[in-house]
């Protein structure tokens, strides 16, 4: 079995949300998975043939999903979510 190679984490903002960006490459396939940092669910993973494309594959659909996300005000003393 193969290991990760060529393994990057960050963490930046996609549509106002702080999100964790994990890209990794297992035999000639690049992985990306891209979670929200609070609470930390899964949003998307992708793949391609090379690091970029796997992370732009990732970071569209990621930012797509995110941007449909409604925003309410959260409950009083609340300092988790951003924005507010």
């Amino acid at each position: 079995m193969p290991k990760p190679e060529d393994y990057s984490e960050r963490k930046v903002q996609l549509a106002g949300w702080p999100v964790n960006i994990v890209t990794y490459r297992l035999g000639s396939i690049y992985y990306t998975t891209i979670d929200n940092t609070d609470p930390g669910a899964w949003v998307v993973k992708a793949q391609g043939a090379t690091k970029a494309e796997a992370e732009s594959k990732a970071l569209n659909e990621a930012e797509a999903l995110l941007e449909k996300v409604k925003k309410s005000k959260p409950p009083t003393g609340c300092t988790s979510v951003p924005g507010f």
